[in-house]
């Protein structure tokens, strides 16, 4: 068996888990810097973009499509309908409620866009272009793993 500092040292050193969540972890605050004047985060605008583009039928396919779980979908949902930018339909079968964008969260998406392109290209240009692409296409292949 290996000493207790030669395995975490071993960890330290090679865990992708642990790089990639330190990483999103500080992308995410950049995201959220950026967006905080339209008082939003880069989850809540995330959440409008798939609304608007995908038309979820529930909160369920909305966490699949994003890989988020069911209570942090609910509960940003909750602020974004208490802002007036999402609505949600009638309870139809197997309790799904339709879940879209109100005029009020299509403009909100609208002038946070440049915040979120800007933050966007100081992000992609940290990063050498043949670097992102690969990175793009291995989280893509995660991402479809579940």
């Amino acid at each position: 068996m290996e000493a207790p500092d030669a395995i975490m040292d071993d960890i330290i050193d090679r865990c992708a888990a642990v790089r990639i969540l330190s990483a999103a972890r500080t992308i995410g605050r950049y995201y959220d810097d950026a967006l905080r004047p339209e008082n939003l985060t880069i989850t809540q605008f995330t959440l409008l973009t798939t609304i608007g583009k995908a038309k979820p039928a529930s909160i369920s396919e909305i966490g699949a499509y994003l890989s988020i779980d069911r209570t942090t979908v609910t509960r940003n949902l909750k602020l974004l309908e208490k802002a007036g930018l999402v609505t949600r339909g009638i309870e139809g079968p197997h309790r799904m409620r339709q879940i879209r964008l109100t005029e009020r969260g299509i403009e909100a998406l609208e002038r946070a866009y440049p915040r979120w392109r800007s933050a966007q290209e100081f992000v992609e240009n940290r990063l050498p272009k043949t670097n992102l692409n690969e990175l793009k296409a291995a989280l893509k292949y995660f991402n479809g793993m579940d």
